[in-house]
This record gives C-alpha cells, structure tokens and sequence, in this order.
C-alpha cells in the first residue's frame, strides 16, 4: 500500500515537472505504455486479466504504477481548494499481517499515508460481508497539523482465500471545508461490482 501511495504522488510530482519544463516535441517522442486495463462492451473493466468491476467515471483517472502487482487506483484531483483530491484502490497486499480483520485494522493505520504525517485517531469499525465472506470496514479521519490539511478514509478489509485484502477510499480537503459525499459513493460502486476472474497466485499452491 506504501509504494502504491508514493508512486502515486510521485507520478503525479513527475507530470507537474514535464508539463513545466519540457518541450512538446520530447513529450511526443515518449513510448506510449500500454494499459493494464481494458474496457468491456458491458461496461464493466478488466484489470490485468485478474479483476473485473466497474471503473469510476471521469473526472476519475487511472494512476498509472510502475511495479508488477495487482495494486489499481483510481484519482480525482478537484480544484478551487488545496488540497482537493480523492483516491480509491484495491490492494493486494495491505499493511500488516494480521489475518484478523480487526487487529489488520489497527495494523494497517499504524502505517497509513504515514509518509504524510497525518495523525489518525481510533477508527471506527463496522462488520460487513465482501466476496460472501466477513469483511470489515474502517472509518477514520486525520489531520495534518501543520498544513491543517484533513484526509477522511474508509478502509473495506475482505479475505481472498485465506489472506487480507483492503479497498481503500481517502479524501483530502482543507480542514475548514467539507467533504464531498458523492465521492465516496463511487468508490462503493467500485466495490459493489469488483470481482475476481481467477484465483490468486496463494490460493493456486
């Protein structure tokens, strides 16, 4: 979840710098890559063959990863305030280790967007049932104090197979300003339609 949050923001940071010093005629000599995902004539999108759900609609963009795993997210960036954004994911492979849902949770929040410096306090925590299985959700919000920056998070952990996984929903706003709740109903969207195609690499030894 770590690296997929800095790249994140890191792919982010690399466009703003080529947009600022970079002439057309390099952007226009730049490999396209390939995306991993592809658009079904149902409506319904394919991540790497593995995963089948329903992407969010624009202003919504796929940020692009480097790194060979199933991690997908999916960013809004707003404007008119900073900051002004939101992000939902699938994660293979959230913080921690814990197969309990709810001690993953306090694992995980240990680690959240730590790199931020955001200071979370003790989540808020709901049974559920994701993939027929017992699930867990997580809301929480967090402060930056020294930017007064403010991020709200809703965390949906699942099992696939005997493993955790998460789905992950963050908001920044400044902290004086409200959130915007049809954001976090695309990402239960999102949730509600994702589905497996194929069983993961663990559940095949």
């Amino acid at each position: 979840m770590r690296r997929l949050v800095m790249h994140a923001l890191g792919g982010l940071l690399a466009l703003s710098f080529l947009g600022l010093f970079s002439g057309c005629a390099l952007v226009q000599h730049q490999p396209q890559k390939q995306s991993s995902l592809v658009a079904n004539l149902d409506g319904t999108s394919t991540w790497k063959d593995e995963f089948r759900f329903v992407a969010p609609p624009p202003p919504w963009n796929l940020v692009q990863l480097d790194e060979e795993d199933y991690s997908l997210a999916f960013m809004n960036l707003c404007s008119g305030m900073f900051p002004c954004q939101s992000t939902l994911a699938y994660a293979e492979e959230p913080f921690g280790y814990s197969r309990d849902l709810e001690q993953r949770a306090d694992e995980f929040f240990k680690r959240f967007l730590w790199a931020s410096r955001v200071q979370f306090g003790k989540p808020r925590l709901q049974k559920t049932t994701v993939f027929g299985q017992e699930g867990l959700i997580a809301y929480n919000e967090g402060l930056e104090p020294v930017k007064g920056h403010k991020v709200f998070s809703k965390i949906i952990f699942a099992k696939r197979g005997e493993r955790v996984v998460a789905f992950y929903y963050t908001q920044w706003r400044p902290k004086d300003r409200d959130y915007d709740q049809e954001d976090v109903k695309a990402f239960d969207r999102f949730v509600a339609s994702f589905e497996y195609l194929k069983p993961s690499f663990y559940e095949t030894l």
